[in-house]
């Protein structure tokens, strides 16, 4: 998968030589790897100090009296579940958006490298995910030998897609042949941040990709996480933290910001300015999550 990451990145590497509100479900289930209880309720577990800071005008506001969590249905993945959550605050701000993955998501996933379908899990978001963000529903894509190019993203990974074009909108986008237009039709100059190429061609139920030129396995270090955006018939279609498999498994917390365009659509949306994993031990979820949010 994702095989136009050969020639582009395989050419970049020679020419060139960097670089949430965390929530957590009490369970109540026998049963807290593999499932969630109905009975959950959730509450925000701040993951470091600094992300007080992502409430904005509350940002000394206790997590549990200030802010609710609201769920995505729950999805099979792997021996698990996995579902998408949004904090948002009592006055209605968006706070943080992301992934929920029980501990046992993580094993029995397809080990058939061209399974694409069964490697791939689409997750709805809550309605009110959809009205604060420009987000339409989330995707993970599992990568269970990388992709090209050798040495660089050939480590067992997950791509979290956080697609803005509705789901009957990204399936039919076409393998590359067949619509070479639409995957190079890039978006108006100032809807990309800088520093970021587009690769050529692109994937189908994807669209093309864009891909940080200061990321440290484009510059001589080992992939472990990074951020790509998506683009499709000259617009912006998702935003994407790459993680491999030994990142989520570790269980550390990772913070990190991500180079914002100049412009943006569709306006009047929250939108994110860094992603953040971590697990919580208490329930041995782990987490995805984009935050730090700023309306647009």
């Amino acid at each position: 998968m994702k095989r136009l990451f050969l020639s582009a990145i395989a050419v970049f590497l020679v020419t060139t030589i960097f670089n949430s509100c965390s929530k957590s479900n009490m369970e109540t289930s026998s049963l807290p790897n593999d499932n969630f209880a109905l009975s959950d309720t959730a509450k925000v577990i701040m993951p470091d100090p600094g992300i007080e800071a992502l409430a904005q005008n509350d940002a000394r506001n206790e997590c549990g009296e200030k802010y609710n969590t609201f769920y995505g249905p729950t999805i099979h993945m792997g021996n698990g579940h996995v579902r998408s959550w949004i904090n948002i605050s009592h006055d209605n701000k968006a706070l943080a958006i992301g992934y929920e993955i029980t501990n046992n998501a993580l094993e029995g996933l397809p080990a058939d490298p061209t399974a694409f379908a069964a490697s791939t899990f689409v997750l709805p978001l809550h309605q009110k995910a959809r009205a604060l963000t420009p987000f339409d529903h989330l995707v993970i894509n599992w990568n269970v030998h990388g992709h090209e190019p050798a040495h660089v993203f050939d480590i067992p990974h997950f791509d979290f897609h956080f697609y803005k074009i509705s789901e009957a909108e990204q399936m039919a986008i076409p393998p590359y042949p067949l619509a070479p237009a639409m995957f190079d039709n890039n978006p108006p100059e100032g809807y990309m941040p800088p520093l970021y190429f587009h690769i050529p061609e692109g994937v189908p139920q994807m669209g093309a990709h864009w891909a940080n030129q200061l990321s440290p396995e484009l510059n001589g270090g080992v992939f472990t996480h990074t951020f790509i955006y998506g683009s499709y018939d000259g617009k912006v279609t998702f935003e994407e933290p790459m993680i491999t498999l030994a990142i989520l498994q570790s269980g550390n917390t990772i913070h990190q910001d991500f180079r914002q365009p100049l412009y943006f659509s569709p306006v009047n949306k929250y939108y994110p300015t860094r992603y953040n994993i971590w697990k919580d031990d208490d329930n041995h979820r782990h987490y995805v999550s984009l935050d730090m949010m700023i309306w647009r």
